[in-house]
């Protein structure tokens, strides 16, 4: 069940901006690091996962008070 007593959508967003960020750096240093193999794994499942915090971060944006 989920608790909505104590609703703060201005932090659960501003932790999704700080996500994008730090998805960009590590993508970077994978990219740097890492056989192409594996940054192509990373760049796949990075997307996917990315998907899916755009279309939480646009459901959060719509139902915010």
């Amino acid at each position: 069940m989920i608790d909505t007593r104590n609703q703060n959508y201005s932090e659960t967003l501003s932790q999704i901006a700080e996500l994008h960020d730090l998805v960009s750096v590590l993508e970077k240093n994978v990219s740097l690091q890492l056989p192409q193999g594996i940054t192509n794994e990373f760049s796949s499942s990075k997307n996917k996962f990315m998907n899916w915090v755009e279309e939480a971060e646009f459901v959060l944006q719509n139902y915010k008070v």
